[in-house]
């Protein structure tokens, strides 16, 4: 009974969603466009729209790395954090909430959400080199980092200059350890394709 009641979040059904929120998107751009007039309810059913494709987005490595069985933990926090980041825009989008608290709240789900996908991306990779495992270990634990030094300056209200410049230091890291590991153990692939193709034609 409870298999049957568990609902399979795949790459292919966020990617669904994601396409079908992009095509409400445009149908709603048309409509203003033929009827040549912007109201608040379509501006929020676009809004509404567009968050639900970039959530999707970012569930897409989530969930690609929850249906290899890996790293669980890590893709089902990816999945809530994006589920939870669209509720929050969403309902603060058509319920308009006049609370700080809430939109603290929704930009930490936010941010949780692009960091779970970073994360969840780069899990994917599995390289075998040590230098391209070595910046994969750098991209994740600083985009970790970066996402809980992001919510807490926001709970917080930190404007301190030197803070956010770390921020930005180890955002620099993120990406250049998320650019690295790719590049590495693509490398490292190509080398090992090369090295087998001539004995194929002894």
């Amino acid at each position: 009974m409870a298999a049957s009641l568990r609902i399979s979040i795949t790459p292919r059904a966020t990617l669904s969603v994601l396409l079908a929120s992009l095509l409400a998107a445009l149908l709603v751009v048309v409509a203003m466009a033929l009827l040549g007039e912007y109201t608040k309810t379509r501006g929020r059913l676009l809004l509404t729209a567009l968050s639900l494709a970039g959530f999707c987005l970012m569930a897409v490595p989530p969930s690609a790395l929850l249906q290899r069985h890996r790293y669980a933990p890590v893709a089902a926090g990816g999945l809530a954090a994006s589920c939870l980041g669209f509720l929050l825009l969403a309902g603060g989008t058509w319920a308009t909430p006049d609370s700080d608290a809430y939109w603290k709240a929704t930009a930490i789900a936010a941010i949780a959400a692009v960091s779970f996908f970073h994360v969840c991306w780069l899990l994917l990779l599995e390289p075998l080199r040590p230098p391209a495992r070595l910046a994969r270990r750098v991209a994740v634990g600083s985009a970790s980092l970066v996402a809980v030094l992001a919510g807490l300056a926001i709970i917080v209200e930190i404007k301190a200059a030197p803070y956010w410049w770390a921020v930005v230091v180890i955002i620099v890291a993120q990406v250049a350890g998320g650019i690295a590991a790719p590049l590495l153990g693509r490398r490292r692939a190509t080398g090992l394709a090369t090295k087998s193709g001539p004995r194929q034609h002894e």
